[in-house]
């Protein structure tokens, strides 16, 4: 079950400064991945591994995803993407979203970040995807010579149409309420993207929903404004 609820009420100091509730996100147990462990943060084409950082204590290249086998469901059209870029001396990255028919729907090539954060990508409106299974890679081009060297993650999503009671629920919420329906209704894309638009405002969220899905070894990471279209 998800656990969605407000935390314990704090004493009252005065109305002007505490005239909300905190809730206390968690997303449900959908296969948790485990902290993310540099064996297995990405995968590889060959056994060259020289443009991501090497250090013992970095994050690798990892999706916000709710599992270990990055799988997630959706009930926007445009869904966005988060994954975290560790130090590289790549320069460009690379998304790609396909259909269950292993047709492509989306691709972008985009500029990396010079210091290792969180990125998003947004799937843009004219993508607009229909209902059903799409998966997705997300890689680091190490060597555009030699593309078998690229660093890469990749996996799933369901886009499944929002059902009127969803869209009752969130209508005229506050951002930290909606979240919590949408946690609660199993959508990982909303809940994140939610949380993270906030995320400056509402750390402890943040912090709280990643560590439900075993991602707090990216809680204090920072958001990278990213990115730019190489296409």
């Amino acid at each position: 079950m998800v656990l969605g609820v407000f935390s314990p009420l704090l004493p009252v100091l005065s109305s002007s400064l505490f005239n909300h509730s905190l809730v206390s996100l968690s997303f449900p147990d959908t296969g948790n991945r485990g902290a993310p462990k540099k064996s297995a943060g990405g995968g590889t084409r060959s056994d060259d591994e020289t443009c991501l950082s090497n250090e013992e204590n970095e994050p690798p290249l990892v999706a916000l995803m709710p599992n270990r086998e990055n799988k997630a469901k959706t009930a926007t059209n445009t869904p966005t993407f988060y994954g975290y870029i560790p130090t590289t001396t790549a320069t460009q990255g690379e998304f790609v979203l396909v259909d269950q028919s292993n047709n492509e729907v989306y691709y972008t090539q985009f500029l990396l970040p010079s210091t290792p954060g969180i990125i998003k990508l947004e799937i843009p409106e004219t993508v607009a995807l229909i209902p059903g299974n799409y998966t997705w890679s997300l890689m680091v081009i190490c060597d555009s010579r030699y593309r078998n060297r690229d660093k890469y993650v990749e996996g799933s999503l369901e886009y499944v149409i929002p059902t009127e009671q969803l869209e009752n629920q969130i209508k005229d919420k506050p951002s930290l309420e909606k979240a919590e329906v949408y946690a609660n209704a199993s959508l990982w894309f909303e809940t994140l993207d939610t949380v993270a638009k906030i995320k400056e405002e509402s750390p402890q969220e943040w912090q709280e929903l990643l560590t439900s899905v075993g991602l707090e070894i990216l809680a204090e990471v920072p958001m990278i404004d990213c990115c730019q279209s190489d296409n």
